[in-house]
């Protein structure tokens, strides 16, 4: 065949009639993009490592002494001083470390890194070793991809592709068609291996969990929730009756769910007395130059009352087991505020202590604008103590049931086999399942009725429909800036410019896209769990659940499927859509590449100076941060959202799958991605933020599920690369894969799912055995440390009960001051209490 015969039958075998597929790879927009992120990426480190030690309250926060809650991490390894000292220091941390500091949620989530770490690393070898030589010795091209929209040096590529056919001694069809198999091959070996690497990390987790569940003996492990009873069984003597006559087990508690919302009115309205009184108090503080401790033990309040004061001397000190502190200045403040509320002239008492005790005061009407001026603390200690009052006579009364109660059983194996039994032969009646923790419950949610619990349901789905059609308009809106075409049909101006200046098309198309598209997927995501906390989900690891599916739905559908397809994809011809995906998916390839280097190496980073913690820190503490509520609740390490962390890198591994055989570059630009992101959330979860939800690592079942589907995408584009070649033989031959992925997911939906669910009673029973050896080893040495041996929800979960909170929470004053990990109240009577630290009852 000559090599007019070959331009004149191009299109036979799909070489020359698509000029884009051969375009020269062109590194200009990958290299600018790589340059500025990595700035960014060295700006966001260096400052990280310096304001790390300039604000230890944010950026190690579970060390500091206030997070009470966090106390058990001070067994971490020690950070040390210098600049990028505790990254080697980080990295060395054994998962064995994370399970005991950071639960079972975080050892998950981590693996989700490594596994992925694994997977590309193994396609990063084998693509540089085997694909790109071979890709290079038939086409001429590293990658198999369209960089831009330059045509200069079109024909030098094209001639390069005619003399490499024309000098061989093959059919340029038939050698062209060999290179291809390469494809097929190389389809099914990162389908096995992406297999291989996901079901160890699965093996891994299960047992890793099987291990610590089994070992444990929590309240959370031994209760079951139950939902669905029947009118006739609700209450907590007739429901225990009849689960005890089941003979499933021995029933220890029961907590019948009732119809709490007026109670919970009362709580809010409670805390918003309880707010403003602490306001006053601090400004009171404030006016006298009450500034410190010392201060509240030194000051002279009133020469004129100060026979009747009994002032503590400056040595005077908080005794931690009698729990109440009396004679203190602050019991004193309030026998004056007594006097100040029987007296006439509130003036006349300020002109008598020469104007020492300047009393906050306010006026009650509209905005503070009208009405008669009264104390302020007087006016909301009095509200105070009515709504106290009003709080303790609803406590006594009777509530109606709901269908929900909490059973907990005497042992982990009988809780197990209730959640899994079926109870009732009626539809919808005893329904099980295992209980979230304590802590992790929403009780306001929980108490909602079943018509007000499916009114929210139903508007948040239509809600979620409505914004997810709209935000396909800024979606095809950013889409419309990858090329100068579709700039010009809707900026002609702009258009205009590009085509006139080189460096200004470099930015709009190559640059600005990706920082608009990061840009939608870090602030749309934060709607999302907002909104998921208005569905009414009971557990906050319900509500998390919720949202990274949302999250993911969202940026796979919109940001992914929607983007990529714009302008591409035949809806309305669905054999079409395989070809129509690989043909937009290869064009968009250098756009994924920015995409990948910027999380790398940009937002990843930028993660660690938790901008929102930083930015709010430090505008609370100059402007929104009074009293010492506020400042607790100022330095609480900060949430880590796995419904804001986790969506973004599954789809970042489903794009890198996508890609894995026609672009080493986005493998490579993954691969430090996903290195980088596992170190920098490695630290966060840590030594900066808590994960509060109690899911027992349920997140492996939604990224296996997601896995699977990436596993599928990249197979359909597969097939599309290979039929936009015309190699449908090869393309042919990837068939089988689909069915044999969709047989993994069946394995694990059927054999994993239970274990990655429930404890096996078997784990149980083999812990228990080693839990008896280890106690006669105690009973023998004395000096054996039983505080090793709890795990991380056990201390979490000590002397919890499952109770309403509110029925049973103390009812305490301002909050006024604070002594070391001691928080001292003010109750109406004047007396100064002293308690231990808890933060759910510090949130008001």
């Amino acid at each position: 065949m000559t090599i007019d015969n070959i331009l004149t039958d191009g299109n036979h075998f799909g070489i020359l009639n698509d000029d884009r597929l051969y375009k020269p790879h062109s590194t200009r927009v990958p290299y600018y993009q790589a340059l500025i992120a990595s700035s960014l990426g060295i700006f966001a480190i260096t400052a990280f490592s310096i304001l790390r030690s300039k604000y230890p309250q944010i950026y190690v926060a579970n060390l500091n002494h206030l997070n009470f809650g966090t106390r058990t991490r001070k067994n971490l390894p020690k950070l040390t001083n210098s600049l990028f000292g505790w990254i080697p220091i980080v990295f060395k941390i054994s998962e064995q470390e994370i399970l005991e500091h950071a639960g079972l949620d975080a050892v998950v989530f981590l693996g989700f890194f490594k596994m992925c770490i694994k997977v590309i690393g193994v396609m990063l070898i084998l693509a540089i070793t085997v694909i790109t030589p071979i890709r290079y010795k038939f086409t001429g091209k590293i990658d198999q991809d369209y960089p831009d929209d330059d045509d200069d040096q079109n024909n030098g590529t094209s001639i390069h592709i005619i003399d490499t056919l024309a000098g061989s001694k093959l059919d340029p069809n038939e050698t062209y068609q060999h290179y291809l198999w390469l494809y097929t091959i190389f389809t099914y070996v990162f389908t096995f291996v992406t297999a291989y690497f996901l079901f160890d990390e699965t093996d891994k987790v299960v047992n890793m969990r099987q291990k610590y569940l089994g070992g444990q003996n929590s309240i959370t492990d031994r209760t079951v929730k139950i939902s669905g009873i029947p009118g006739i069984l609700r209450d907590e003597f007739t429901l225990k009756r009849h689960i005890n006559n089941l003979n499933i087990g021995e029933v220890e508690s029961v907590l019948v769910v009732r119809e709490w919302q007026n109670l919970n009115k009362l709580f809010k309205l409670r805390n918003y007395f309880l707010k403003k009184l602490e306001t006053y108090w601090v400004e009171y503080f404030q006016r006298n130059g009450i500034e410190n401790k010392s201060d509240l033990l030194t000051v002279n309040l009133s020469p004129t009352i100060g026979e009747s004061i009994n002032m503590p001397s400056s040595n005077s000190r908080i005794d931690d087991d009698a729990r109440s502190v009396s004679s203190t200045i602050l019991q004193q403040i309030t026998e004056i505020v007594e006097a100040t509320s029987n007296s006439n002239s509130i003036n006349d008492l300020y002109l008598e202590n020469n104007d020492i005790l300047l009393r906050p005061k306010f006026r009650k009407g509209w905005f503070g604008l009208f009405g008669p001026r009264v104390d302020a603390i007087n006016f909301y200690t009095d509200k105070l103590r009515i709504v106290d009052k009003q709080i303790e006579k609803a406590r006594r009364k009777e509530y109606a049931p709901t269908s929900s109660a909490f059973l907990t059983m005497k042992s982990v194996a009988q809780a197990q086999m209730l959640a899994q039994a079926v109870l009732d032969p009626k539809v919808n009646h005893l329904i099980t399942s295992l209980a979230p923790a304590p802590h992790d419950i929403r009780w306001d949610n929980l108490c909602l009725t079943r018509q007000e619990r499916n009114s929210r349901n139903f508007v948040v789905t239509l809600l979620i429909g409505v914004i997810s059609v709209l935000l396909v308009f800024p979606v095809r809106y950013i889409a419309s800036f990858l090329n100068a075409k579709s700039i010009s049909k809707i900026w002609p101006a702009l258009g205009e410019a590009i085509k006139a200046h080189h460096w200004l098309k470099t930015v709009i198309t190559g640059l600005l896209p990706t920082y608009l598209f990061t840009i939608l997927n870090i602030v749309i995501p934060f709607f999302y769990v907002w909104i998921s906390k208005k569905q009414g989900f009971s557990s906050n690891s319900d509500e998390e659940l919720s949202s990274i599916a949302k999250n993911f739905f969202y940026i796979f559908v919109n940001l992914f499927l929607v983007f990529t397809t714009f302008g591409t994809a035949s809806l309305s011809d669905t054999t079409k859509i395989a070809y129509d995906l690989a043909q937009s998916l290869r064009d968009l390839s250098l756009f994924y590449v920015d995409f990948i280097i910027l999380q790398g190496l940009a937002i990843f980073p930028f993660k660690l100076l938790l901008l929102g913690n930083l930015i709010k820190f430090s505008w609370k503490t100059i402007f929104s941060c009074k009293t010492p509520r506020d400042y607790l609740n100022l330095y609480k390490s900060p949430e880590f959202n796995f419904g804001l962390q986790l969506p973004q890198p599954i789809l970042l591994f489903i794009i890198t799958l996508s890609y894995s055989i026609i672009s080493s570059k986005i493998l490579f630009s993954a691969f430090i991605t996903f290195v980088i992101g596992y170190g920098v959330n490695k630290y966060l979860l840590l030594y900066a933020c808590v994960h509060s939800p109690h899911s027992t690592g349920k997140i492996l079942v939604m990224i296996f599920r997601r896995i699977i589907l990436g596993l599928l995408i990249f197979q359909i584009t597969m097939v599309g690369t290979l039929a936009l070649q015309q190699a449908y033989i090869c393309a042919a031959f990837i068939a089988p894969l689909p069915m044999i992925t969709m047989y993994f997911l069946w394995c694990f939906e059927n054999q994993y799912i239970p274990l990655s669910t429930f404890i096996a009673l078997r784990a149980i029973e083999n812990n228990q055995t080693i839990n008896s050896s280890l106690d006669l080893e105690e009973n023998q040495d004395s000096n054996y440390d039983y505080e090793i041996n709890p795990t991380l929800d056990e201390r979490r979960e000590f002397n919890t009960k499952y109770e309403y909170p509110n029925l049973i929470c103390d009812l305490n004053g301002p909050m006024i001051a604070l002594d070391g990990p001691d928080v001292l109240y003010i109750d109406s009577d004047g007396n100064t209490i002293c308690k231990k630290q808890n933060f759910k009852e510090l949130e008001i």
